[in-house]
């Protein structure tokens, strides 16, 4: 199923988004604003769409094979010259016993030239064409044609989940991102008040020359940390824009934070989790409607070899005068009904042709379902093992960060009262900002897998 969007919702989002973009203030987006603004911009989903259109225009057409035709026509013929016939004189026989009476007769031609038409024919009527056999090709295209409709509603569904993928992941880039400019820039701050402390320290003779520029020599190397986080912040943004189908300059900024979310597919199975892509998968999905239409394209190509019944009708009217003053009283009505029955003898093989390629294509089709159910199996697989392995590292990461808060506030207490070295300090602040950079990393992959394993087993309609 495709995830449906609230009309009133989404009318009021684009409405939002075109009045901050016209007067050129930022837009704040959390996520579900933007899964809902992709889903309603993104001309790839809109490609699909109407993709499907066109295959359920395509029920149609091919139910109209069946149906009955019926078309006008009509037909002017001017003759600019008539053709003749030459038939035997009926005449001259029987005027033979008044030869001697009459002796013209005798100089009669035995045949004579007769032109048959006029100057000017106009016909016209209408034609009625009922199929009534045609060897199981009919009833085998609507088949297809519905397949291959349902397959473009797979397609769709397909594009659908992995914009919602490449929406919600470029979001998460983003929030973390912003979280580890945070991150720098507050260990920055504390090594400028660092530098602070051991600076007064200097001057009053308590730290060494060496602890004071230890301490600027930290300050220094942050400094550039911060712009590239920053600009790593800036290009998040760009994707995420990108992704959302936005104008490239529009403003726009984040607004949430990455949170730890328990996942119920965390108690499902490798196995059970495999079995669920398998059955969900839209590419799956799709790949069997690609298999029913082989199949019938086998069928339709099977009746090239068989006969073909069609019932006929025509109602007209034929009139012809040497002047083009035709009037009611020259028209003669014409209504016949006819059987016509068609029997392939020879083509010169394309039937044959025909049938074996369908038979190959149905043989692709079987051999690309067993491909794309390992394809589907190993990525599950991995998608698995990488949600597990973010937990865990997520969960690892947690626990890193409070000890690393704790060895720090340990480590600036004792370098005040003289128990350690400045370089324990610094040391203890670097590994905290390590330990919050792979806490907040360690989070957004977390999440990304979540929304990858949804993906993996075809279950990502939306924002979960």
């Amino acid at each position: 199923m495709i995830a449906k969007i609230p009309i009133l919702t989404l009318l009021m989002l684009i409405s939002c988004a075109a009045a901050s973009l016209s007067a050129q203030e930022k837009l704040t987006l959390t996520l579900e604003q933007s899964v809902e603004l992709a889903l309603a911009q993104n001309p790839q989903l809109r490609i699909a769409e109407k993709e499907l259109a066109r295959a359920r225009a395509g029920v149609g057409e091919a139910f109209s094979l069946l149906l009955p035709q019926l078309d006008g026509y009509a037909n002017y013929q001017h003759n600019w010259e008539i053709q003749t016939s030459r038939i035997p004189n009926f005449i001259k026989p029987m005027l033979d016993p008044l030869a001697g009476v009459i002796p013209e007769i005798e100089q009669m031609p035995d045949y004579v030239d007769i032109a048959f038409g006029l100057e000017n024919t106009l016909n016209f009527g209408a034609l009625v064409r009922q199929p009534l056999f045609l060897g199981g090709a009919g009833l085998a295209g609507v088949q297809s044609a519905k397949a291959a409709s349902r397959a473009a509603e797979h397609h769709l569904a397909l594009e659908t989940q992995s914009l919602v993928f490449r929406s919600a992941s470029a979001f998460f880039t983003c929030i973390t991102a912003k979280e580890l400019v945070a991150v720098q820039e507050e260990a920055l701050a504390e090594a400028r008040a660092n530098f602070e402390v051991v600076d007064k320290k200097y001057r009053v003779g308590s730290a060494s020359g060496f602890d004071r520029m230890r301490a600027e020599v930290d300050v220094a190397n942050l400094e550039p940390e911060v712009i590239a986080v920053r600009n790593t912040y800036q290009s998040a943004l760009t994707v995420l824009r990108t992704v959302l189908g936005l104008d490239p300059g529009a403003a726009i900024e984040i607004s949430g934070e990455l949170v730890f979310t328990e996942d119920a597919f965390a108690d499902l199975g490798l196995a059970e989790l495999q079995q669920l892509a398998l059955a969900q998968r839209p590419e799956m999905k799709a790949l069997r409607e690609q298999k029913t239409m082989a199949r019938q394209g086998v069928a339709m190509a099977r009746s090239e070899f068989l006969p073909k019944l069609y019932f006929q009708t025509d109602y007209s009217y034929l009139a012809m005068r040497n002047d083009l003053d035709f009037r009611s009283e020259d028209f003669s009505k014409g209504f016949y009904s006819s059987l016509n029955l068609q029997i392939p003898l020879f083509h010169g093989l394309r039937s044959t042709r025909q049938y074996q390629k369908a038979r190959i294509d149905y043989k692709i089709m079987e051999d690309s379902e067993k491909q794309l159910r390992d394809r589907i199996t190993a990525e599950v697989e991995i998608a698995y093992n990488t949600f597990r392995e973010a937990k865990q590292k997520f969960l690892s990461a947690g626990k890193t960060v409070d000890l690393a808060n704790e060895a720090l506030r340990l480590a600036n207490l004792m370098y005040e009262e003289g128990a350690n070295t400045q370089l324990d300090v610094l040391s203890s602040r670097l590994a905290l900002t390590r330990a919050r950079m792979s806490y907040a990393t360690s989070l957004f992959e977390y999440q990304v897998a979540r929304y990858a394993l949804r993906r993996a087993t075809g279950q990502l309609t939306g924002v979960i």
